[in-house]
């Protein structure tokens, strides 16, 4: 195996590794935002109904990007992270705790 094979193995690895860590995230989101059983379930239904209650009717996340977050597509930042632990009713503490031990 030459160098560059040995490179493109150990960088495919990392990437991996990357994806599956980006889609614990989503998956913990996810489970958070499903627990909230008194609105609807789909992802629209969940920003119109935080949108009301806890953001003063200000478009605060797409459905997109909640989507790539949930997916795994991306990850969201601090402050991204804040404003979902307001939205889904969990101390931001518990988040993170629940995030870090994917990273």
């Amino acid at each position: 195996m030459n160098q560059g094979s040995k490179c493109d193995i150990i960088s495919t690895m990392t990437i991996r590794k990357e994806e599956n860590r980006n889609k614990g995230v989503g998956q913990v989101l996810q489970k958070y935002r499903l627990r909230l059983t008194d609105i609807p379930k789909s992802r629209q239904a969940f920003i119109d109904d935080r949108s009301r209650k806890f953001f003063d009717d200000t478009e605060w996340i797409s459905e997109k990007t909640l989507g790539n977050y949930e997916t795994g597509k991306n990850i969201p930042t601090l402050l991204n992270l804040k404003k979902l632990s307001i939205a889904l009713e969990v101390d931001i503490e518990e988040l993170l705790t629940e995030i870090v031990k994917l990273l």
